[in-house]
């Protein structure tokens, strides 16, 4: 039987955007190279993710008695979060919002799954 082990994080500061762009190459990677990858990206949102699969690496030693080498990232879903308002103190006139910023929060899935044939 196939088991699916899941790690959310919820509320992440950086923009859903950014985060699936780092998330998109993770897909469909065994989990040790996935983690070696993100390792290897140069972009902020790579160390979040980073956090979520050793999450979920956990998960799976823990809850579930598997090996890091059975497993494989089947899908990472990073939803829209809320976005808070914060204004910019200097004059931006009276279009284009005014000068409020918006700080963008996101929450991330991370979905394994066991190797084809184990």
């Amino acid at each position: 039987m196939m088991k699916k082990i899941v790690a959310k994080a919820s509320f992440v500061k950086g923009s859903p955007r950014k985060f699936r762009l780092v998330a998109r190459s993770l897909e469909n990677m065994s989990l040790e190279k996935a983690i070696i990858a993100a390792r290897a990206i140069q972009k902020r949102t790579a160390g979040t993710l980073i956090d979520v699969l050793e999450q979920a690496l956990g998960n799976a030693k823990n809850n579930f008695k598997l090996s890091p080498e059975n497993l494989v990232v089947s899908s990472i879903i990073i939803g829209e979060g809320p976005r808070f308002k914060r204004q910019d103190v200097h004059a931006h006139g009276a279009r284009f919002g005014g000068g409020v910023r918006h700080k963008k929060l996101s929450h991330i899935t991370i979905e394994l799954k066991e190797k084809n044939g184990k």
